[in-house]
């Protein structure tokens, strides 16, 4: 067989060979992707969708039912997750779903995982939105536990610091463990402070009975507080004594005006009290009103006993 022709044979058959394999793998890929079956799209939103990306699975109680075939941003907090799903695994999806991201495995790419109530509902439609359970951050658990790493660390420290100053002779807490005085007075101390917390529930014990006697009307402050009439009485009594105390003051002050009007000389007052010759004058002047009265007495017995009016005055005697 001539060369050329053995050559153009094996050409064929490779050409032939990768023609066959470029077709199984593009059936292998849309298989993958659900080129080749019949799909619908439902969607999910996500406050947080780190490690999601198109293509990435999507399972439904751990089975591979689509591929994601979108993840778009919707505002600053909400992600929009779309999702192509085989049209057979559609009778198994509800309205009621719950689509949560999960790792495939453990360092595996990020997928969306559905599950479902166990109530049911109806069967999910065509574009349809699904309820979503944000998944945990892992990196601000990571920033959880790298801080409580480090607290953990100056906690250790802390402790070494505590253990070293027990072991040490010269240490304040070794001190206090090994010194009989101070072991004594520290339990005197607390036996005092037992006996005065005891003192104050004892007191704090009838204070409570003297605030539940005066709640309830009991003695005097009682009466004082919750006794209406006595109440009312109070008040009219304080109205009173504040009247009088306003009239005492206006009294005062007229008093005080007075006095200022007689020290000052001014006023009929201090002339009776200060001028010793107007008193003469005054004592004179009763001794004549005195002896005026006397002879006016002598006067009128004298017409009693007159012939002219004897008859009237013995008219009038008979009268009374």
């Amino acid at each position: 067989m001539d060369k050329s022709i053995r050559k153009n044979i094996l050409l064929g058959f490779f050409v032939l060979l990768g023609i066959v394999l470029f077709i199984i793998g593009i059936f292998q890929v849309g298989s993958k992707n659900g080129m080749f079956t019949k799909t619908f799209v439902i969607t999910a939103k996500f406050a947080n969708a780190t490690g999601l990306k198109t293509g990435g699975n999507v399972r439904f109680n751990g089975v591979k039912v689509g591929i994601i075939k979108g993840v778009n941003l919707i505002n600053d907090t909400v992600v929009q997750v779309d999702m192509q799903i085989e049209e057979s695994k559609r009778m198994f999806i509800t309205k009621n779903a719950i689509a949560a991201i999960a790792s495939d495995g453990l360092m595996g790419d990020k997928l969306v995982n559905i599950t479902t109530l166990k109530n049911g509902g109806a069967t999910i439609q065509n574009n349809d939105t699904i309820q979503s359970h944000n998944p945990i951050n892992t990196d601000r658990v990571l920033e959880t536990l790298n801080q409580s790493n480090d607290n953990i660390k100056v906690i250790t420290q802390n402790l070494k610091i505590l253990t070293t100053d027990l072991n040490s002779d010269n240490g304040t807490i070794q001190s206090l463990y090994k010194d009989p005085e101070m072991a004594r007075n520290l339990k005197q101390s607390f036996n005092n402070l037992n006996i005065a917390t005891n003192k104050v529930l004892l007191v704090s014990s009838s204070l409570q009975e003297i605030t539940s006697q005066i709640k309830h009307g009991n003695g005097a402050i009682g009466e004082v507080l919750y006794d209406t009439t006595l109440g009312k009485n109070l008040l009219f009594v304080f109205e009173k004594l504040k009247e009088t105390s306003n009239q005492l003051n206006a009294t005062s002050n007229q008093l005080s005006i007075t006095m200022q009007r007689v020290n000052s000389g001014k006023g009929a007052a201090n002339l009776l009290l200060a001028d010793t010759s107007f008193a003469t004058n005054i004592q004179q002047s009763m001794i004549n009103i005195k002896n005026a009265a006397k002879g006016l007495d002598e006067n009128m017995e004298a017409l009693k006993h007159s012939v002219l009016l004897r008859r009237y005055f013995r008219k009038q005697a008979k009268g009374k």
